[in-house]
């Protein structure tokens, strides 16, 4: 992060898990920026079934859960590429989950999720800085108590951080570029873990069964 430099004055966001702000940004509420979906499956109209894993939007396999029970599938709702989908279930349960994810594809998802459509700004800088939210257990304080779920209602009011339109594009590709470097670091690192446990164990199983001249010379 040495080749990225502070913004020259910042300002108190007045929210105490951001803290300060570059002096210039907005901070807006929820629901001015996003419009909460409620496309039904009217129909069947289409068959694509998602889910949200850890931060992934992965794809169910059609045979696994379409002609079983058909009708239900029409209570789910669609969404489309750019637009965001959370998972707002199991709060006090489930403390690990990433619970937020920016949509890539045209598909359904369960009543269950929470799905928006962003208008004030760009869609994968809200997405990224939801991760952040997410990464801060932000949605599990706001869940706190016995509460296990939270609604677009609960959550309307959340602050939201409004950079300029060329910055979020900045934020957004400086964040792509450096967690793809993060992520073939870890990739070549854990292919070299796995190298080396290799080694270990040959080389265990050679001094075990005398293929290598252990002994010290004299």
């Amino acid at each position: 992060m040495s080749q990225y430099k502070p913004y020259p004055a910042y300002k108190d966001s007045g929210v105490k898990w951001i803290g300060q702000v570059p002096e210039h940004w907005e901070i807006k509420p929820f629901f001015v920026l996003v419009s909460e979906l409620n496309r039904k499956n009217t129909g069947l109209i289409e068959t694509h079934i998602l889910s949200l894993s850890f931060g992934r939007i992965i794809k169910k396999p059609e045979n696994r859960n379409m002609g079983l029970i058909p009708e239900s599938y029409e209570t789910y709702q669609i969404v489309e590429p750019g637009e965001i989908m959370f998972r707002f279930t199991d709060l006090q349960n489930d403390k690990r989950s990433l619970r937020s994810a920016e949509v890539t594809q045209r598909g359904i998802i369960t009543s269950a999720y929470m799905a928006v459509k962003p208008h004030g700004l760009g869609s994968t800088y809200l997405a990224w800085l939801m991760r952040s939210y997410d990464l801060f257990k932000v949605f599990y304080a706001m869940g706190g108590g016995l509460r296990q779920s939270l609604k677009f209602e609960d959550v309307k009011r959340l602050p939201v951080l409004v950079p300029s339109p060329e910055e979020q594009i900045n934020i957004t590709n400086a964040i792509n570029e450096e967690t793809a470097r993060i992520d073939s670091l870890i990739e070549k690192t854990e292919q070299s873990i796995a190298l080396l446990k290799e080694r270990r164990s040959a080389f265990i199983t050679a001094a075990v069964t005398g293929q290598i001249d252990l002994r010290k010379s004299a």
